[in-house]
This record gives structure tokens, C-alpha cells and sequence, in this order.
């Protein structure tokens, strides 16, 4: 089968492109034909290139509003909307091309961001996928051009297909029940490649972007109030960046501006992020409104305490983890001083007492959010779509 992927970033660190390409791994990926479209030339070029896989680069942009930040953004709002609203045309119109030279059986958008590959394939009367990760408002303050409205229309138009990563994402799209939807898992590691390694290492892990929605403010200002209430705080560790350098400053001055300077490090970007999850004393993951959580089923997979928000996608994977083996399979919290209680209490008892905990995580994450079981279900999905068509 012939599948087009419309990646929305090249970055290699991003766990929507991480699934999507673990989906082209092993014996199923061998039915599958890919061509990737790209907006840029970088990151998971390098990668498709070395493993020979072909790729366009296309010039296209998210399929929202621009945003409104500043005053500068609302002058220069509309002339933004007319030209993202062209050039998305315009890589519609060459997607198109590309397509019906290719002679796709689907076209697979590997987020709910962008509408190029519905476009083209409306023209082309084939399916489209939309895999939607996000929670675009709640999340990163995205809005669908024309409107949420528009967009939740097209998503039960026929030959429109979805995959939702959670069921929560599916509930809060109006998907559940649909009979085109289907709710897959992504796919985070193979599953011989568990880790639990102890004694652990004196700190506490932070793992993604550095960006409000993933709530590294709060966790700065939780961690703060634990520095001053424990004589031995332990290290936290940040690995990410951002492109935006104001924000980082940002994050820099609430820590210079507390008694955390000593004990808080910005790692930047990682390539060996699995090794320090496999040695943290605990990940701790305080998005407010995670699609899926990848960086939590990671750091399971990898034998690592997980200290997460009990919200959305987070939460839906320490509930899963709670029907499969019938207790917690990480620390939640809800509050600010939740959080703080669980810091207080990794430093003060070790990592011993969490070790059954951890176990549970990894047998959780082998079952559901394994390469392996991602793979041949939306191979399955696959063949649904193309057979009814």
C-alpha cells in the first residue's frame, strides 16, 4: 500500500514524529510504500535519506491562526491569514500532484494542524488520516482556521479516517462511537527494550520542550517551595530547549531569582535522553494537557519513577496502568503541593519502596504502547480503509 506522511515539523526529538517513524520499522513496515512530505529540508531529512526513503519538501504552515502576542502580532494578523491561507493552497495544489503521480492509496497527516493533505485528498477521492496528537487550544492556544466548528465537520466527511492517540482525545473531538475513528496507542519502544537499572542517580528528571503548556513553570516554582523545605534537595535536570530565547531567559530568572541556582541544570537538548531516564531518581512530567505522553511511556519503558499531573493524556495512562494490574503504576498529583509531597518523599525514602511501582509501569507500557502492537494495528486500519474504499 502507497501512504503519503505529512509531517508538520522535522524535529527528531518530537514524539509525533518519533511514532511515525517507529511505525516504519520491523516486518509489517514492509507492506507499506511511504513518501514523506516535509516542511523543511533538516532534522528527520537526515534520517529518511540515510534509510532511503523518499521525501518532498513543501512549503506549508499550520492550518490555524496566527498568533496574537503582541501588538506588532494584531497589526500584522491579517496580512499573516491571507498568506498562510495561500501558501497552504499552493502546497495543496503541489501535494496534489505529487500524490496522483505516486498514486497513494492514503494520505496520513501526522497531526490535526494542518489541512494541506485533506485538500489534496478531497481532489483526489482517496482517504485521508488525520492522526490527531494535541489538544490544539487546550495545549499550545491553537485555533483551526475556519473555525473548531469547520474542522470537527470534516473530520466525519466520508473518506475522512482518524486515529486518536488517546481516548480522551477522541472524547474531546467528538469521536467516540464514530464508526471512522479508532483510538492507537503510539508506539514508544520495542518491547525488549526495557530497562531497570538501581541503584538510580541523585536526580530528578525533566524531559521535553521548554514551553508553557508542558508546565516547566510550574514544576520550577513546586521545585523552589521543595529546596527550602528539605536539607538534601535532590538535582533537577532539564532536558529541552526552545527556540524562543525570551522565554528561556524567562525560566533562567525564576531559578536565579530563588535559592535553586545551584541545584537546577539546563541540559539542552539530549541525544541520550533513554540513559538518563534510566538513571533518574524519578521523570516528572507536569503538562497541563498532554496529548498522549510519550516522554511518560519512555520513561517507563525505561525503569524510571514517573511523577505526572492526573490530567489528560498523563492521567489516561495511570488509569490504564490501574485496570491492568489493579494499582498505581506512578506517582499522580494534582495540586502544587501534591507535587512537592512526592519530591519530599522520593528524597526522603530512596528509590526502593517505588521499585513494585515501577515494574507495573514497564509491564503497562510492554502491553499497550509497544512498537510491535502499534504497528500491526494501524496496519489493520489500513487495510480497513483501503478495503471499504
Amino acid at each position: 500500500m502507497r501512504i503519503i506522511y505529512i509531517l508538520n515539523a522535522t524535529d527528531m526529538y518530537g514524539g509525533a514524529t518519533k511514532a511515525v517513524m517507529n511505525l516504519l520499522e520491523g516486518e509489517v513496515a514492509k507492506s507499506i510504500q511511504p513518501l514523506f512530505i516535509l516542511p523543511s529540508d533538516t532534522g528527520i531529512a537526515h534520517i529518511l535519506r540515510q534509510k532511503g526513503i523518499p521525501y518532498e519538501v513543501l512549503t506549508y504552515r499550520m492550518s490555524v491562526y496566527p498568533p496574537l502576542r503582541c501588538a506588532k502580532d494584531i497589526l500584522l494578523f491579517i496580512p499573516r491569514l491571507v498568506g498562510r491561507i495561500f501558501v497552504n493552497w499552493t502546497a495543496a495544489k503541489q501535494l496534489y500532484s505529487i500524490a496522483k503521480e505516486f498514486k497513494a492509496d492514503i494520505i496520513h497527516t501526522n497531526t490535526s494542524v494542518n489541512n494541506i493533505g485533506y485538500v489534496a485528498s478531497r481532489r483526489l477521492n482517496i482517504p485521508h488520516v488525520w492522526h490527531i496528537r494535541e489538544y490544539a487550544d487546550l495545549d499550545f492556544n491553537l485555533h483551526y482556521i475556519p473555525s473548531k466548528a469547520c474542522f470537527l465537520k470534516k473530520l466525519k466527511e466520508d473518506q475522512s479516517y482518524t486515529i486518536c492517540i488517546t481516548k480522551d482525545i477522541q472524547k474531546y473531538n467528538n469521536l467516540h462511537n464514530w464508526p471512522s475513528s479508532r483510538v492507537i496507542y503510539d508506539g514508544v519502544l520495542s518491547k525488549n527494550q526495557s530497562a531497570l537499572i538501581v541503584p538510580k542517580q541523585p536526580y530528578f528528571l525533566f524531559a521535553g520542550r521548554l514551553e508553557q503548556g508542558k508546565g516547566i513553570e510550574d514544576l520550577l516554582e513546586a521545585y523552589a517551595i521543595y529546596v527550602k523545605q528539605t536539607d538534601h534537595p535532590v538535582p533537577l535536570w532539564i532536558a529541552g530547549d526552545t527556540q524562543d530565547a525570551d522565554y528561556k531567559k524567562k525560566l533562567e530568572r525564576m531559578v536565579s531569582s530563588t535559592d535553586c541556582t545551584p541545584y537546577v541544570t539546563f541540559l539542552g537538548m539530549r541525544e541520550d535522553i533513554l540513559s538518563l531516564m534510566q538513571r533518574t531518581m524519578a521523570l516528572i512530567v507536569p503538562s497541563k494537557a498532554e496529548g498522549f505522553g510519550f516522554i511518560t511511556a519512555e520513561g517507563m519503558f525505561s525503569g524510571a519513577l514517573v511523577i505526572g499531573r492526573n490530567t489528560r493524556g498523563t492521567k489516561e495512562q495511570f488509569d490504564n496502568g490501574l485496570t491492568i494490574s489493579g494499582q498505581e503504576i506512578g506517582l499522580r498529583y494534582n495540586t502544587q503541593n501534591e507535587l512537592i509531597a512526592h519530591l519530599l518523599q522520593v528524597t526522603k525514602d530512596g528509590i526502593e519502596p517505588f521499585i513494585p511501582m515501577i515494574k507495573r509501569g514497564q509491564t503497562t507500557v510492554q502491553k499497550l504502547y509497544s512498537i510491535e502492537s502499534h504497528q500491526q494495528t494501524v496496519f489493520d486500519w489500513y487495510k480497513y480503509i483501503i478495503n471499504k474504499k
